[in-house]
């Protein structure tokens, strides 16, 4: 058994890059704010992932969210 030794993070750093490349890139190519639920259609990801690393982006100030209603939506940062 592998007690006390850590799991490489290496190949997870360059999923979660690619996820947040795929949003940025998806929300730079739309002409309007998208919701996580569009965004996860569009990339072809879970919703729950694509909330995930939308809110590390917004956290990272490359995207701004706003709520319309019940729904949040998100647009890159110029």
């Amino acid at each position: 058994m592998n007690k006390g030794k850590k799991k490489s993070t290496f190949k997870s750093t360059i999923n979660r890059k690619k996820i947040e490349n795929q949003i940025l890139e998806t929300l730079t190519k739309s002409n309007k704010p998208l919701s996580t639920s569009e965004i996860s259609f569009i990339i072809n990801k879970s919703w729950h992932t694509v909330l995930r690393h939308c809110l590390d982006l917004e956290l990272e100030d490359k995207v701004s969210k706003f709520n319309m209603g019940r729904v949040s939506a998100l647009l890159i940062k110029k």
